[in-house]
């Protein structure tokens, strides 16, 4: 397994908390994580990033309207045969599909200077606090909606290569922790993940065994062999705990991942994409460059 770990100070611009990198937040109006009725589902804005765009579905399984972010790379509209893999992007807490969205400029950059191949990435509104999952007690269904609506809808109405082997997750805080355990539940679904500051699952038992570490012992060998993951810690984050019992979990499993370790991020999403968004987003286009292979 590979270890990572960064000495670096980085003299960071922090605006409204989230560095200066077109990453929007949420209003002063913030919804209440426990309150469903004053979540926000469909969250349009204009975040001025080449290629991003709007659109909504109707979630049959909620009964709303819900919002999403895709990024289409400049050969999408170029190359009008051409298929291309897809990333899903899951916000953290408290955001929307236009919370977080601007990774997409460093996607963007990327693929215009060729250091990736061109990839549609998704940035789903997966709910304040949903976690990703489905709510027994409430109308919220995140996890329905994300892997029985959406993700059927991105296949249907844009060139994307229809398999597991060409479609990833990663996310931030909430959204790391599901791209880790959707990944791990859902593998004839996704090749890969990553996840910043991810708030993962903390035993076995959580959540009735819907857990990473559940789902993790529960691939087959050939799955565990192929799959690969990056993990990314602050050490002065509150969720760094959380981190070194999975990775010995996945380690017992034979399961690879790289694991980097930061200094002086605390808990926030500018600071851990100005040191680790490329990072990301160059292990999922290795990971998704096998979809393409002959």
């Amino acid at each position: 397994m590979s270890l990572v770990t960064s000495r670096k100070l980085t003299l960071l611009i922090v605006f409204l908390g989230c560095g200066a990198l077109g990453i929007a937040r949420m209003s002063a109006a913030d919804p209440d994580p426990k309150d469903p009725n004053t979540w926000r589902w469909n969250d349009p804005r204009d975040l001025g990033i080449p290629g991003l765009q709007h659109g909504t579905i109707e979630s049959a399984s909620m009964g709303r309207t819900v919002g999403f972010n895709v990024y289409l790379p400049p050969q999408y509209g170029k190359e009008p045969t051409r298929l291309f893999p897809v990333v899903y992007f899951l916000h953290g807490a408290t955001g929307t599909e236009s919370s977080d969205a601007g990774l997409a400029r460093y996607v963007d950059a990327a693929v215009c200077s060729g250091r990736i191949a061109p990839v549609i990435y998704v940035f789903p509104n997966g709910g304040a606090a949903s976690y990703y999952r489905d709510w027994p007690a409430s109308y919220v269904r995140a996890e329905t909606m994300l892997i029985r609506e959406l993700l059927p809808f991105i296949d249907q109405h844009y060139r994307t290569i229809d398999r597991a082997s060409a479609r990833g997750l990663c996310g931030f805080s909430m959204g790391g922790s599901g791209a880790i355990r959707l990944v791990l539940k859902y593998p004839g679904l996704f090749c890969t993940a990553a996840a910043l500051a991810g708030a993962i699952d903390q035993t076995p038992e959580d959540f009735g065994g819907d857990n990473c570490y559940r789902h993790a012992s529960a691939l087959t060998q050939k799955q565990r062999d192929r799959l690969y993951l990056l993990m990314v810690i602050g050490g002065d984050d509150f969720l760094l705990p959380r981190q070194e019992p999975f990775l010995r979990h996945l380690k017992g499993l034979g399961i690879r991942y790289t694991f980097v370790v930061h200094s002086n991020v605390g808990h926030n999403l500018g600071k851990y994409t100005e040191l680790s968004g490329d990072a990301m987003i160059e292990h999922m286009s290795r990971e998704l460059a096998k979809a393409e292979a002959p």
